[in-house]
């Protein structure tokens, strides 16, 4: 007797309210395109091009599917529940704040550990891990594959996308670019209204979800924390890109955070277009991350 076997994809635990993942936000990407990036008509007065982020190559990016993102930055409270430990820096008992200092490897181990625990699909695999106390610092062997049901970081070119909302501005709530700061206090915990100050530093957090979404329900897409992303830093495309997943490495060996930081101004920082970029064993209080994934067929 021949017996067949079926196979059948991990399955994303559904909200009845929503319909989607618990948390998430589906982003409706499939056949759309829009402009990544930033060219040198997109700089201000004598700002270089280069040094912390990369301007080059502004061009239109397409998508061949629809993902998710959370709705809000992992929070303290989400990272515990999983990881069994609070690496943040402003650790105050208020689990409604974002983590913050975890690695670029961290954040990937928090995906693995997800997708585990609602059983899907682990999209990173890899073959060893280098600790240094509780913080992840290195993993060799690592690879993804982005079409697995399972959660993930969102790529750059994602980011941007979900940030951007189907606006053409350079911010997302300011088209114009006529009172930048003014229209930016109502969406992003910025250094504006954050309380630091480089003199007497600090970690200066909100909770989550403080301020406004951006149009597709996205909270602190911009301020609050930087948030890692999957991808390396290095020079854009200037080619049409679909479904780009980034350079293999990056030529200083740093990934991507996007969206700028209770510790960063509002019309520069929070730029759609721009980004940071620190090596992946690096913690700090300034950056956290928030969950994708790609939708099943």
């Amino acid at each position: 007797m021949l017996l067949s076997t079926l196979f059948i994809a991990a399955a994303f635990p559904i909200s009845p309210e929503s319909g989607t993942p618990a948390g998430m936000v589906l982003i409706h990407a499939k056949d759309q395109s829009f402009m990544i990036g930033m060219d040198t008509s997109d700089l201000y007065k004598g700002e270089p091009r280069g040094g912390w982020a990369y301007y080059m190559g502004k061009h239109p990016v397409s998508f061949t599917y629809d993902f998710y993102m959370d709705s809000t930055l992992v929070t303290q409270g989400d990272y515990v529940k999983l990881m069994g430990n609070n690496p943040s820096g402003k650790n105050t008992g208020d689990l409604r704040l974002p983590v913050e200092q975890v690695s670029w490897y961290d954040a990937v181990l928090y995906c693995n550990a997800r997708s585990k625990r609602d059983n899907l699909d682990t999209v990173y695999s890899y073959t060893s891990l280098i600790r240094k106390g509780q913080t992840a610092v290195n993993i060799d062997g690592l690879a993804f594959n982005i079409k697995k049901n399972g959660y993930r970081l969102p790529t750059n070119a994602e980011y941007e996308y979900a940030e951007r909302a189907n606006t053409t501005g350079s911010h997302f709530f300011a088209p114009d670019e006529q009172n930048v700061n003014e229209r930016g206090n109502e969406y992003a915990w910025s250094i504006n209204i954050s309380g630091f100050t480089y003199e007497k530093g600090g970690i200066f957090t909100t909770t989550v979800a403080s301020k406004k979404p951006n149009p597709w329900g996205l909270y602190d897409i911009v301020g609050n924390v930087f948030e890692w992303v999957n991808d390396w830093d290095a020079p854009y495309s200037a080619a049409p890109e679909i479904d780009p997943i980034g350079q293999a490495s990056g030529p200083e060996g740093k990934k991507i955070a996007k969206g700028g930081s209770y510790r960063t101004d509002i019309s520069g920082h929070m730029r759609i277009g721009y980004h940071y970029k620190w090596t992946p064993e690096s913690v700090t209080g300034e950056i956290g991350f928030r969950c994708a994934a790609t939708k099943p067929n």
